[in-house]
């Protein structure tokens, strides 16, 4: 589509930028675009927004790299299963988001998953192929350094001309918000886990 190819930020301390990333998603395939979402850092097949697209919305792809969490692996194993992703199809009332945050341990392997998310991200912008391209998180991939700067601005100016780009996390550089065309910055006033140590809650923060 003509009017399509510009790139949006999401960034900022508070919540909403994947409810905004998912939202302009779900909007796009509502008018009949073709959707590629990449989520860096995460890796829990139980969330929401993975369920929905790989059920219930036409057009969208979704991967995810990252972790599992590892209530999830615990209960495949005894299930016979090796990976999450037989279970797009059920809401998972057996994971419950805690504070054990295993899924977030950032270390070298998830630095080796923020460059496999980056080299899809790579062949998904130049391929032509899809009108709406989020990168979730990849701003938090780019402030640990587990993605070159220089590169994600090469492949922003190097997509595909009419691909609409996203891109969401917090800590986004300078650099990347000097070169999109939308960037929203989201503000942190009140959070129930900062100020009432409510743990995260299934079908709001996951």
């Amino acid at each position: 589509m003509a009017k399509l190819g510009l790139t949006h930020v999401y960034t900022g301390d508070g919540k909403g930028k994947t409810s905004a990333s998912m939202g302009l998603a779900l909007r796009a395939v509502g008018q009949g675009l073709k959707v590629f979402v990449i989520q860096f850092m995460k890796g829990g097949a139980y969330t929401g927004e993975m369920i929905s697209a790989k059920n219930f919305l036409p057009n969208i792809e979704f991967v995810q790299y990252g972790r599992h969490c590892i209530k999830e692996i615990k209960q495949l194993k005894l299930l016979g299963f090796e990976t999450g992703h037989e279970f797009y199809d059920r809401i998972r009332e057996d994971i419950e988001c805690g504070t054990c945050r295993w899924c977030f341990v950032n270390d070298s392997k998830q630095a080796e998953f923020c460059r496999q998310a980056y080299e899809k991200a790579k062949d998904v912008l130049t391929s032509g192929e899809y009108d709406l391209v989020v990168l979730d998180e990849i701003n938090v991939a780019l402030h640990y350094t587990y993605v070159d700067l220089n590169r994600v601005l090469e492949i922003i100016k190097e997509k595909s001309p009419n691909t609409e780009l996203v891109m969401s996390g917090r800590n986004a550089p300078q650099e990347v918000m000097d070169i999109a065309d939308y960037v929203t910055v989201m503000e942190q006033v009140k959070h129930p886990f900062i100020d009432k140590k409510i743990s995260a809650r299934r079908g709001i923060e996951y």
